[in-house]
C-alpha cells in the first residue's frame, strides 16, 4: 500500500511536466510550423511576466543560446533525392507532383550550395530580436547611467553560425547603448560550450526509428505520388526510408531560409507529417535528450557548462564579474543542459518510443535560437540574491521549493545545482 501511494505521489508531481512538454496529434496539426521540429524557426510568444518581489531589480544575466535558423548541414541531404528525381525527370518518369517536387528541391539545393550549416539571414534576425527584448525587459542590467559600467562577456563555439549569432546579439545591444563594453571570444578554450559526448547505441537508435516509420508510413504510397512507374521507382530509389526522410528534412528547413518562398510540406499527408516528426523527435530524444539510452552521458557532459554558470554568477554577485555572460552554441548542448537543470518538462525519461512525443517535443525544447536566461536580482534592503529562469523568454520552474516562485533564492539555487554537479 505504501508503494502504491509513493507511485501515485510521484505521478502527481510529474503531471505538470508531462502536460508542459506533451504534444498531441491535434496540437501538432494545428500549426504547420511544428512540422519543422528542431528546425522550427524561433517564434516569440509574449507572455505575462511575474513582477519581482518589492525593491528587487535585475543586475546580471547568465545566458546560453542555440544558434539561429540555418541551412541543412550536409550536401548529401539535398543531393540524394535530387539526383534520383533528376534522373526520373530526364526519363519522363515523374508525375505532375513529382515534377513540382523536383523543381522545388533543385531550387532549395541551389540556394544551399556551399552554405551547408551556415546561419541564414533569418537566424541573425532572430538573435537581434532576442537581444532587443532582453534589453527592453532588463534595462537595469545594460544601463551605463551615473557612471555605471556595463561589460558583456560573450563566447561561442568556433562554428561560424554560432559566431554570427553572437555577433548579431552583441551588435543589437550596442545599438541600444553604445557605451556597453563587449568582449567576444570564439575559441576551443571554451570547450565547456560544446563538450563532446558519445552518442551510444547509434545503430540501435536508427533501427528503432526506421522500424517506427516502417510500421506507420506506407512508403509505396509516397513513391506513387511522385513516380508514374512503380517498377522504375523501386529500381532507382534504393532506400525509400532515406529518400522520404531527406525530402522531409529539406521541407523542415525551408522556413529557416528567408529567400525561399515555397513549401514542401504540402506533398505529405497529415499522418505522414506527424509520423515523420515523431521519428525525428525520437532520434533527438535518444541522442541528447533525457532518455534512459544516452541521457546520463549527455547530461554529465553539461556539468562543465553548469559549473561555469555557477562560477560566473558568483563573480558577478561579488562585483568582480560582468553584467551579462552570453554563451552561444548548439541544440545538442542546450538540450542536455535543460535536462540536467531539471527545467520543467525537459527531464522526463520514458522507454516506449511510441510515447516519447507524449512527454518530450523537440520544437518546444530547442527550436532554432532556443535560449536559457537566468536573471539575477538584488535589493538594497535585503542581502538575499534572487534568480529567475527563462526558457525561450518564458518563465519556467524547477523542482526547488520557493514561496516566491518563479523566483528562487540564490543560496538555495546554488546548493541545488552544486549537489547535481557532485552526483
Amino acid at each position: 500500500m505504501k508503494r502504491f501511494y509513493l507511485i501515485l505521489s510521484l505521478t502527481i508531481l510529474l503531471i505538470p511536466q508531462l502536460l508542459l512538454s506533451q504534444t498531441t496529434k491535434e496540437e501538432f496539426l494545428s500549426n504547420i510550423k511544428y512540422a519543422s521540429g528542431i528546425y522550427q524557426p524561433y517564434n516569440y510568444v509574449k507572455t505575462t511576466k511575474t513582477p519581482a518581489p518589492k525593491d528587487y531589480i535585475p543586475f546580471y544575466i547568465s545566458h546560453y543560446g542555440r544558434h539561429g535558423s540555418r541551412w541543412i548541414q550536409t550536401q548529401e541531404t539535398y543531393e540524394y533525392p535530387r539526383s534520383i528525381l533528376a534522373k526520373a525527370h530526364n526519363d519522363s518518369k515523374l508525375t505532375q507532383l513529382g515534377e513540382s517536387v523536383y523543381q522545388r528541391i533543385n531550387t532549395a539545393a541551389q540556394d544551399a550550395w556551399k552554405r551547408y550549416g551556415d546561419l541564414s539571414q533569418l537566424g541573425a534576425k532572430e538573435h537581434r530580436a532576442i537581444a532587443e527584448r532582453m534589453f527592453d525587459s532588463f534595462p537595469e542590467v545594460f544601463s551605463t547611467k551615473n557612471g555605471k559600467k556595463c561589460t558583456i562577456y560573450s563566447r561561442s563555439t568556433v562554428v561560424p553560425r554560432c559566431i554570427l549569432s553572437m555577433a548579431a546579439n552583441n551588435e543589437k545591444l550596442k545599438e541600444f547603448n553604445p557605451q556597453i563594453e563587449t568582449i567576444r571570444e570564439a575559441s576551443d578554450r571554451n570547450y565547456y560550450l560544446n563538450n563532446r559526448y558519445t552518442q551510444v547505441y547509434r545503430d540501435s537508435i536508427s533501427k528503432i526509428v526506421n522500424n517506427f516509420l516502417l510500421k506507420h508510413v506506407n512508403f509505396d504510397t509516397f513513391l506513387n505520388s511522385l513516380f508514374n512507374d512503380m517498377t522504375y521507382a523501386h529500381n532507382v530509389v534504393d532506400n525509400p526510408v532515406t529518400f522520404m526522410r531527406n525530402i522531409h528534412l529539406i521541407a523542415t528547413d525551408i522556413p529557416c531560409v528567408d529567400d525561399l518562398d515555397f513549401t514542401l510540406f504540402d506533398i505529405f499527408t497529415k499522418d505522414e507529417l506527424f509520423y515523420l516528426w515523431q521519428a525525428n523527435n525520437m532520434s533527438t530524444y535518444y541522442a541528447c535528450g533525457p532518455s534512459n539510452v544516452n541521457g546520463k552521458v549527455a547530461k554529465d557532459s553539461s556539468k562543465l557548462l553548469l559549473k561555469d554558470i555557477l562560477d560566473c554568477a558568483e563573480k558577478a554577485i561579488k562585483g568582480h564579474g560582468v553584467s551579462a555572460d552570453l554563451r552561444f552554441g548548439h541544440d545538442s548542448y542546450i538540450i542536455p543542459l535543460l535536462a540536467l537543470m531539471d527545467i520543467e518538462g525537459m527531464n522526463v525519461a520514458i522507454d516506449d518510443p511510441e510515447k516519447i512525443s507524449e512527454v518530450w517535443s523537440d520544437f518546444k525544447v530547442s527550436p532554432m535560437g532556443a535560449n536559457l536566461q537566468i536573471i539575477f536580482y538584488r535589493s538594497s534592503k535585503n542581502p538575499e540574491i534572487l534568480v529567475k529562469i527563462l526558457h525561450c523568454e518564458k518563465e519556467i520552474k524547477i523542482p526547488l521549493k520557493s514561496d516566491i516562485a518563479p523566483y528562487y533564492r540564490w543560496s538555495d539555487f546554488k546548493k541545488y545545482y552544486t549537489t547535481k554537479l557532485a552526483n
